[in-house]
């Protein structure tokens, strides 16, 4: 069978659009590879991937029948997707909203000693505590889940953490400089990688971070360490030294991504 130049120009064509969807679909994969699903999907992509080339194969050799039911099964397919995935593609469009800064945190490096005071006063006497720090992605459904508008101080941050207070057992989410929510309830992270971490304190930091770009800092109960989750990952045992470094570069407006303490600590 020969093939003429028109023919040759619609299959260089139709490779070209296949490199397109091919580099598309690596970069949202990168982008979903923190997520809990993100094997599964990878899975699927890939099954999904190999209907269209058997698609192409069956346009290819005219098989009709076969082509219109690969077509179908490709449409279906992704109704499929976007319906079992919802909960992680709500993830990836709330990342992509990180391009998108809509806040400033610099000026506000006075609160930075209350904090420090703040976090060294409870790990001192194993109070324990969750504080998010919220960045480009907004954390409106939990902060509207339990607002609370209040200055940063060393005092109002032990009181909400003190065993006796309510709020005590939620997350306190912090936005431009204030306390914008406490006693927040967090989802927890799914990754097996910390399943072995007891208590719901550090694995709900992680999850909040996986799902967006905000920095959580931990103090644990049992032992009094200070723990930072970011961008899924946790280090853990920071010094006072490491939390000033932490939040100074917070709120000098340049806490896109935390600067590394020490990789060997996890």
């Amino acid at each position: 069978m020969q093939l003429e130049w028109a023919d040759v120009i619609y299959y260089l064509r139709s490779g070209l659009e296949i490199l397109i969807i091919f580099v598309v679909i690596y970069n949202l994969l990168l982008a979903l590879e923190r997520i809990s699903a993100g094997g599964k999907l990878k899975g699927l992509s890939l099954t999904l991937a190999l209907v269209v080339i058997a698609w192409m194969v069956a346009r290819f050799a005219q098989l009709n029948a076969i082509t219109w039911l690969l077509q179908a099964g490709i449409g279906v397919s992704a109704i499929v997707m976007a319906v079992v995935f919802q909960p992680e593609l709500r993830r990836l469009f709330t990342r992509l909203g990180g391009f998108f800064p809509n806040q400033d945190l610099s000026g506000n490096q006075a609160i930075v000693g209350h904090l420090i005071d703040a976090l060294a006063y409870m790990s001192s006497r194993h109070i324990g505590c969750l504080i998010v720090f919220e960045r480009s992605d907004r954390l409106d459904d939990y902060v509207n889940s339990s607002p609370l508008d209040c200055e940063i101080t060393t005092k109002s941050v032990t009181t909400i953490f003190w065993k006796d207070s309510p709020l005590h057992d939620g997350a306190l989410i912090i936005r431009n400089g204030r306390i914008a929510a406490a006693g927040v309830i967090l989802p927890l992270t799914n990754n097996i990688e910390y399943k072995q971490l007891s208590g719901t304190r550090h694995r709900a930091g992680i999850g909040i971070s996986e799902d967006t770009d905000a920095l959580v800092l931990m103090v644990s109960e049992e032992s009094g360490q200070i723990s930072m989750a970011d961008r899924g990952k946790i280090n853990r045992g920071l010094s006072h030294q490491d939390i000033e470094i932490i939040l100074t570069r917070e709120f000098r407006g340049g806490g896109r991504r935390s600067e590394k303490i020490d990789p060997e600590r996890t």
